[in-house]
């Protein structure tokens, strides 16, 4: 080629097209799919922790908090909540796995049709039955005064998410037990390092 007298070259080409080799292609698009992924799922675990953050800190931080939020969405049904106490304060129970308050275990005596006292002189009151299982038990029938029974696909998903706040005040073997008794699909297991569920019957 001549050199160009000048010293200036001008070029100008049309229809230029960049191919990249088909592994390298390949290369992109996975990449491309896993940020996408990666993206939605740091959003529904944000929606997560949000949700779980607004049950424990709010709605089941104690039974009188779980009486106004009832009232809040079921404000024509007074007579309904009143009879609904003993399994709040059975829900209350489990979520923060403590014992319910001595003032309201009347209440889930006279719900289960138990006598208050013994039927047999000088017999000691029996007290409200502790452990896990109870814990499960409680909010099994929780579940089912709201509605949520047995079937229902939104059960599992609230159990799980039940269990999850468990989970974080560091029971694990009774949030283990909920997860273990309502069988929730994998994907909706309350666990911080698992993809969370982008759902829940408490909207």
């Amino acid at each position: 080629m001549a050199p160009e007298s000048t010293g200036h070259l001008q070029a100008m080409a049309e229809n230029v097209q960049l191919v990249l080799a088909q592994q390298d292609q390949e290369r992109l698009d996975k990449l491309a799919d896993v940020r996408k992924d990666e993206e939605v799922w740091v959003h529904q675990r944000k929606y997560e922790q949000s949700r779980r953050r607004y049950l424990g800190e709010d709605v089941l931080k104690d039974t009188g908090s779980a009486v106004v939020w009832w009232l809040a969405r079921n404000d024509e049904h007074v007579e309904r909540t009143v009879n609904d106490l003993a399994l709040l304060a059975q829900l209350t129970s489990a979520a923060n796995d403590t014992d319910i308050p001595e003032r309201l275990r009347d209440l889930i005596s006279q719900q289960a049709g138990e006598p208050t006292t013994s039927d047999f002189p000088g017999a000691e009151p029996a007290s409200a039955p502790q452990g896990r299982e109870t814990a499960t038990m409680r909010l099994s029938d929780f579940l089912d005064s709201i509605g949520f029974t047995d079937g229902d696909v939104r059960r599992p998903m609230l159990a799980a998410q039940i269990a999850g706040l468990i989970k974080e005040q560091n029971r694990h073997e009774t949030a283990e037990d909920i997860q273990h008794h309502f069988d929730p699909p994998a994907s909706l297991a309350a666990d911080d390092d698992e993809a969370p569920s982008s759902t829940s019957p408490l909207a």
